[in-house]
């Protein structure tokens, strides 16, 4: 009996001894602590940054430094930086975050990995490595909607940018600054003949949007300006850089003109109506102008555009086809600049452009072919090139066509103006 007390209470010591070993162990890793990524797979978005989180199952008393190693195929850099590579865990907090912000991410299938190491006090959960796929930035294109305008009182510049991938539908994700300078090769000068809207010195595309607009105007008091070239080139944005490449369009030539009618003397055999698209468009009745717009005209049939001895300006018509219903006097109709329309948008192609107006006397204001009322009324003029033309019908009395939708609805230059092309006569 007493051999049996005696191996029991050395069972019972030796189990003590066990359990104190175990809690001294214990006590060495913090109650049995542990630190782990809050999730095993992050995504760092093509633009911004991430915050990527640890936790820990129990807080510590004083702060630790958590290392983290960083690897993967994405370069620390280049796709991507980060300010710290590890985790700062307050005394008394059980969370702690790092960032890391996206940069020039522009190549595809990147990935960082991250993981922890054991830290005193801490022993690894297991969700101990985080994977994080890197988006990619898309290459996106700047460039001005044209190569060359032409500038008579003021026109709008517009600038323009798209994605590599999504093309149009792109959207700026941030305000795009994209520098503006002036060619040396400019014959015109921003100190004497241009004015451009507030001295920008670059453009911004907003936010959300993919289109950004400035004027450029004739300086007040400029003289000898026609025939000079303003050209004006787009810079790449300094932010962010190699995210942007130039487009078709990044130059731009403004020419300076001014429409004189004795730049266009001589004479001019009509063509064609060259807008009957925006009456489709706009949805005006086909039988409202399909039969019986004013383009019958024979062979023979001109204008002619000429500068009396006495110093008038005048059109004389050598017409015998459907013109015949506006240019009635066959000794000449009187015609005078008068003003400039700016901004005017032809339906037919959705441009928008200015057209010098002219004042001309005692024509058919009801451009009939059946009814005659004399008057004077505004016509647009442009010179094309040294062989063409343009003449612009933008006030008359619709009464051999559009009556109806005129009537309805009111005359419009946009709407019912019609715009007439002529080639010289050699």
């Amino acid at each position: 009996m007493k051999s049996y007390i005696k191996n029991k209470i050395c069972f019972i010591l030796a189990s003590l001894l066990l359990i104190v070993a175990t809690s001294c162990k214990d006590d060495d890793n913090a109650d049995g602590a542990q630190i782990s990524f809050s999730r095993s797979i992050y995504i760092l978005p093509a633009m911004g940054s991430l915050d990527v989180e640890l936790r820990a199952t129990v807080a510590p008393e004083n702060d630790v430094v958590i290392p983290v190693g960083i690897e993967g195929t994405a370069v620390e850099g280049e796709d991507f930086t980060v300010e710290k590579k590890e985790f700062v865990l307050k005394a008394g907090e059980t969370k702690a975050t790092m960032t890391i912000t996206a940069k020039d991410n522009l190549t595809s299938g990147r990935e960082i990995r991250l993981s922890l190491s054991p830290t005193e006090g801490y022993s690894l959960g297991s969700k101990n490595v985080a994977m994080i796929p890197v988006e990619t930035k898309e290459h996106v294109m700047y460039s001005f909607t044209t190569s060359y305008s032409r500038l008579m009182s003021e026109v709008d510049v517009w600038v323009e940018v798209q994605g590599e991938t999504t093309g149009k539908s792109y959207r700026a994700p941030t305000d795009i600054k994209i520098p503006i300078t002036v060619n040396s090769a400019s014959t015109a000068s921003v100190a004497s003949d241009v004015e451009i809207q507030d001295d920008m010195t670059y453009v911004t595309i907003k936010q959300n949007s993919r289109q950004a607009k400035f004027t450029v105007k004739i300086k007040d008091g400029a003289a000898d300006y026609v025939g000079k070239n303003l050209i004006l080139d787009l810079g790449t944005p300094e932010e962010d850089a190699v995210m942007y490449y130039p487009g078709s369009f990044s130059s731009l030539t403004v020419k300076l003109d001014q429409l004189r009618f004795t730049d266009m003397l001589g004479k001019w055999k009509p063509v064609a109506i060259t807008n009957k698209d925006a009456f489709s468009v706009l949805d005006i009745p086909e039988e409202e102008w399909a039969n019986s717009l004013p383009e019958h005209n024979n062979p023979d049939d001109y204008l002619e555009f000429v500068h009396t001895d006495a110093g008038v300006d005048k059109i004389i018509h050598h017409l015998t086809g459907d013109l015949t219903s506006y240019f009635c006097n066959p000794e000449g109709h009187e015609i005078v600049f008068d003003h400039i329309v700016k901004g005017f948008l032809d339906f037919a192609t959705w441009d928008e452009f200015d057209i010098p107006y002219f004042k001309i006397h005692q024509v058919n204001k009801l451009f009939s072919k059946t009814k005659k009322e004399l008057g004077d009324v505004f016509i647009g003029l442009d010179k094309i090139d040294d062989d063409n033309i343009v003449i612009y019908f933008h006030e008359y009395t619709p009464t051999d066509f559009f009556v109806q939708t005129a009537e309805d609805y009111g005359f419009e230059a946009d709407y019912f103006g019609i715009t007439y092309t002529f080639t010289r006569v050699k």
